[in-house]
């Protein structure tokens, strides 16, 4: 019975370890111009930009290429507002996963982008509400000190960003190449979701359940 006890412990503890921990992006900004029409239409410069989303910090891939690793966003997780209208991520995307890319002395700088690919930026889809034709989001900011992070593990980049360092950023939504707005990068936080309340006491009262059931 003991025996059978640790080894359902063990595999409780490996689902969480499986699951990650749950990391939260929460970007800001400020409408630089915009000329998209939909619900976006006259929405003018100087108005709020907010960008939140979540991802797994066990649910990545490394490139093979660059020092470059992707975590995949949970697309359900994604919110976008421009002056308080939505953006709406496309789900499923057309081109397979969107990933919060991390890069650590890329060559000799460090920085954060969304893209379907690992290796460079690429848009992600989105739509505009009241508009048929799918747009394209880009989001990347780049900071000119390989120092700004100290590894891949997105874990070790929880924090706090803002224009301190930034060399360069990159915030548009548009189609084929052109933007049809682009924001102003201010601040990004990356933290840890706290994990529900009593989650690790219902998984002990279920192993004390199976104890005393094989008891």
């Amino acid at each position: 019975m003991s025996n059978h006890f640790a080894v359902v412990a063990a595999m409780v503890f490996a689902a969480g370890a499986c699951a990650g921990t749950l990391v939260q992006v929460d970007v800001a900004g400020v409408v630089d111009f915009n000329v998209i029409q939909g619900n976006q239409a006259g929405i003018p410069s100087g108005s709020p930009v907010m960008m939140s989303f979540q991802v797994s910090s066990s649910n990545f891939v490394n490139s093979p290429n660059f020092p470059t690793r992707g975590y995949e966003v949970d697309l359900t997780s994604f919110t976008l507002t421009v002056g308080g209208a939505p953006i709406t991520i496309d789900n499923p995307q057309p081109f397979g996963p969107a990933y919060f890319v991390i890069r650590n002395n890329d060559p000799v700088v460090d920085g954060f982008f969304l893209s379907r690919n690992i290796d460079f930026p690429m848009p992600v889809g989105v739509h505009i509400p009241g508009l048929v034709p799918d747009h394209d989001l880009d989001f990347g900011v780049t900071y000119d000190s390989g120092a700004t992070i100290p590894s891949l593990d997105i874990l070790d980049a929880v924090g706090s960003y803002d224009l301190t360092g930034l060399s360069v950023y990159n915030w548009t939504v548009g189609r084929f190449g052109n933007a049809g707005a682009e924001y102003a990068f201010r601040t990004m936080t990356i933290s840890v979701v706290p994990a529900p309340a009593g989650a690790g006491v219902v998984a002990a009262a279920g192993l004390v359940g199976l104890r005393r059931r094989r008891g």
